[in-house]
């Protein structure tokens, strides 16, 4: 393993490369944001300085059925999951097996890739992952290496010794920076990542990307894009190590407005990328009954490929205080947070990460995907979609 000062002088140059790259592609940033600010000012124009698109009443009705739908999924969590193990210091010990001929691993730090870590639940659980021993892997946006550079040193502050490595470019928004992303050179520097966490996700009622709707793109299907992408990059690194993906679900995807507007409809959102209604909480619902159908099924197709040693893990975190509703109008975003913290059913970040980390160091012990919910990594019983094989292999084959 590199020595300290080694170590700080490959952290120099990666950072004076990942500065280069922002300077000669900053260009394509600007225009990449450029567009979508005119989508976002032609999908949400104004007429007498109110919102004319998207929030009708039917999404507030959805708003209604999804918090129905959280009290029930917590009452039926806490009577009948098992709660997840408890965790001790450092990486779980099923992550750190490596086989008899597996020496040249031997020296190398267990990584964890964790996207969305810029704030709440992905930042929460980076850093409480990094004060779990493991090393980070922190993918940077062009235009944002000054913003990872500042994580990595709160990484550190969390726990001294970790190791924080920046890899990127990556916006979850571009598949250019999906299909371009690279682990090869955290190997080099010491670092395996075995552990993807996708905490990143929108919610958002303007913009989009090639067509679909932003929430798709980046909750959807650039997270399965990605997850293919690093997961054939892993396992050919080490024919050896275990690998884990944690898919950060949620309780939407149970909800009776999936139920009611049926297969079809999630179909035609799939194809299309956005709902025929172009309602923003429909396009988040579908985009949650996409990701979570994907793990489940993409679980059982690594199992037969990889013989268990590439698993995924669902995870619903519950409600969560976070900037996801920030595109949400005023008094929604108000009721928001009125109902969730007057009900106690809305937690800190810091508090839900702790699901994630119990998640990540579940060891592999069935062919089925465990569903997991909130802070306490309760397991839960599949969903309508996520116990559909065709809704499975729907998501799959679209993602392909």
């Amino acid at each position: 393993m590199p020595s300290a000062r080694a170590s700080l002088a490959l952290d120099a140059r990666s950072l004076a490369l990942a500065h280069a790259i922002d300077r000669s592609r900053g260009v394509e940033t600007r225009v990449r944001r450029c567009a979508r600010t005119a989508n976002a000012s032609t999908m949400g124009a104004r007429t007498n300085g109110a919102t004319t698109t998207r929030w009708r009443p039917r999404a507030v009705r959805t708003l209604v059925d999804w918090a129905v739908t959280l009290v029930v999924t917590m009452v039926r969590a806490k009577r009948g999951g098992a709660r997840g193990k408890g965790v001790g210091r450092g990486p779980a010990r099923w992550l750190t097996r490596r086989a008899a001929d597996a020496d040249d691993d031997a020296e190398l730090a267990v990584g964890a890739l964790v996207t969305g870590w810029s704030s709440g639940l992905g930042r929460a659980s980076a850093l409480a992952l990094a004060r779990e021993g493991y090393a980070i892997a922190v993918p940077y946006r062009l235009g944002g290496v000054s913003e990872a550079h500042a994580f990595a040193r709160a990484c550190r502050r969390e726990a001294p010794e970790t190791r924080v490595e920046l890899v990127g470019p990556l916006d979850l928004a571009s598949e250019r920076d999906v299909g371009g992303i690279s682990l090869v050179e955290l190997r080099r520097r010491g670092v395996d990542v075995r552990v993807v966490v996708h905490c990143a996700a929108v919610f958002a009622d303007e913009g989009d990307v090639e067509g679909r709707s932003l929430t798709a793109t980046v909750n959807f299907h650039n997270v399965a894009l990605l997850t293919d992408r690093l997961v054939q990059e892993m396992t050919s690194a080490s024919r050896a190590s275990p690998i884990r993906v944690v898919f950060v679900g949620s309780f939407v995807h149970r909800c009776s407005t999936a139920r009611a507007l049926g297969f079809e409809a999630f179909e035609r959102w799939l194809k299309s990328g956005t709902s025929s209604e172009d309602d923003p909480t429909l396009n988040y619902m579908w985009s949650k009954v996409a990701i979570s159908a994907y793990a489940v099924e993409k679980h059982r197709i690594w199992q037969k490929e990889f013989g268990g040693r590439v698993s995924a893990v669902l995870l619903d975190p519950g409600l969560i205080d976070t900037r996801l509703v920030r595109h949400w109008p005023k008094t929604l975003q108000v009721l928001y947070r009125f109902f969730g913290k007057a009900s106690g059913l809305m937690q800190a970040p810091s508090k839900a990460a702790r699901g994630v980390v119990l998640a990540v160091s579940r060891e592999p012990t069935s062919s089925e995907c465990p569903q997991m919910f909130g802070s306490r990594g309760a397991l839960t019983e599949g969903s309508f979609w996520t116990s559909d094989k065709r809704v499975r292999e729907a998501c799959v084959s679209s993602s392909a």
